[in-house]
């Protein structure tokens, strides 16, 4: 039995519920037989009209409902569920709703808005089923600070088991762990995935390239050691930076993914409040200005 994700959520009950509203619009514009010719001013365009108008309105209350962790409103899941599969109809019921009539004007200007509120969202939800850890991903500024402090102790850890070593090891890793200047979100966002072995390390994209080749060297002198103090203190630096690798790899997958929804959101969010304004501008010359 597949898993339950936004996509199938309920049994696709939005996806149903979208089909409904598609295939009842369509049948209804089939149908209707206005005269001189369909347009957003007859019975059917100002039914369209308001469905298309309410669905927006849900659609922009998810904002709000996800910053609601105890609402019991339904769940993010559902209202996300909700807000793709619901968006995915707007055009079709704002296209009918204007009985594809366009002009240069604020009634366009919305539909359009409409559209690029849509295709923003699709691109959203790709990346959503793409990297499922988007949906824990976002708000987790505080997992990220824990995240750094405990790859600080590590750090702390290895230096200290470096000292017990020789100076020249010690330097090594005082060298490798160097802190550099975070990235910015751009180039956070669309680094490639990181990987063992990467050369542009640094503790924020978490590729750790230096410390990969570090760990190499030092595994080579652990095989060459004859002195049993220096092995069990090399293998417990290894075990340390092996650690610290680790949880920065993970702490920069995390970082990645917050990336890429903090760009998206930086197109979705202001697409979204700009139809919210040419929806209500619209509503407006239409009922007062007609």
């Amino acid at each position: 039995m597949a898993s339950d994700s936004f996509v199938n959520h309920a049994g696709y009950r939005y996806l149903r519920l979208s089909l409904l509203l598609v295939v009842g619009a369509i049948a209804a514009y089939a149908w209707h037989d206005p005269r001189p010719e369909p347009h957003g001013g007859t019975w059917l365009g100002f039914t369209l009209g308001g469905i298309a108008a309410f669905i927006v309105l849900i659609l922009l209350w998810l904002g709000i409902r996800k910053r609601r962790y105890y609402s019991r409103f339904g769940t993010v899941r559902g209202w996300l569920s909700a807000h793709i599969w619901l968006g995915l109809s707007l055009p079709v019921l704002a296209t009918l709703h204007a009985g594809f009539q366009f002009h240069w004007n604020v009634h366009t200007l919305a539909y359009a808005l409409t559209l690029l509120a849509v295709v923003t969202g699709v691109w959203g939800s790709v990346m959503y089923l793409r990297n499922p850890r988007l949906m824990a991903a976002q708000g987790e500024e505080q997992n990220n600070t824990m995240a750094a402090a405990s790859m600080r102790e590590l750090e702390e850890e290895a230096l200290q088991l470096a000292d017990r070593i020789s100076p020249r090891v010690h330097g090594l890793i005082a060298a490798a762990f160097k802190s550099r200047s975070p990235p910015g979100r751009w180039a956070r966002a669309f680094r490639a995935k990181p990987g063992v072995g990467d050369v542009e390390a640094d503790r924020y994209f978490a590729a750790d390239g230096e410390t990969w080749q570090l760990e190499s060297s030092l595994a080579e002198e652990l095989a060459a050691s004859r002195d049993t103090k220096r092995v069990h203190g090399l293998r417990d630096l290894l075990q340390t930076i092996g650690r610290r690798r680790v949880l920065s790899l993970q702490q920069g997958q995390d970082l990645r993914l917050q990336a890429q929804l903090q760009i998206w959101l930086l197109f979705h969010v202001p697409i979204s409040v700009g139809l919210l304004a040419a929806l209500i501008a619209h509503v407006i010359s239409v009922f007062f200005y007609r």
